[in-house]
């Protein structure tokens, strides 16, 4: 599952607006509509905030290869 996949999970499972959480985040809201969309990267101190605001672990998001 792709980050924007579980960020707009979460987001709608809350229940939160997008135009509040850019505004709890610090985000403009539209650069948040179009990063949930697929349209623009999300950065990573935005993510962070995200996962923050979100509770949502940023550690869940990485994945550890074996090689």
């Amino acid at each position: 599952m792709n980050v924007t996949t579980v960020l707009n999970e979460e987001i709608s499972k809350r229940g939160i607006p997008v135009s509040e959480l850019s505004r709890r985040v610090g985000m403009n809201d539209e650069s948040l509509r179009r990063g949930l969309a697929g349209n623009r990267n999300i950065r990573a101190d935005e993510f962070v905030r995200l996962c923050h605001e979100l509770k949502l672990d940023v550690n869940d998001f990485l994945t550890v290869s074996s090689n």
